[in-house]
């Protein structure tokens, strides 16, 4: 079978905070993003979701070395496949989602001079 993605894949691994937002009190997790396209994104996650569940994603790009700033990644996303990892010593799930949207949020520097 050969590809069926619409858009290019990039492999990313870092940390990804994950908030579900179907419960009040929103829950929040920490996972493992394993890599991202403009509409989708698929992590590594302690907790399993249902599919269809909607969630916000949180992530921070690396710092850049001219800037010394990083960028914080914020998605609101939907779960569309949640399958369990063999070979963990603790439950691991894999999650595939789709990005409904995503925003890039660049720090601002405070000014010391008040």
């Amino acid at each position: 079978m050969g590809e069926r993605r619409k858009a290019r894949r990039y492999d990313l691994y870092l940390p990804l905070q994950v908030c579900t937002s179907h419960q009040r009190p929103a829950e929040f997790y920490t996972a493992q993003l394993r890599d991202i396209s403009r509409s989708g994104v698929y992590f590594h996650s302690g907790v399993a979701v249902e599919p269809g569940t909607g969630m916000e994603l949180t992530f921070a790009l690396p710092t850049e070395k001219s800037s010394g700033s990083s960028v914080l990644v914020r998605a609101s996303a939907k779960a569309l496949r949640v399958s369990a990892l063999k070979g963990e010593a603790t439950a691991v799930y894999g999650v595939a989602a789709t990005i409904d949207r995503i925003d890039f949020v660049r720090p601002v520097a405070a000014n010391a001079a008040a």
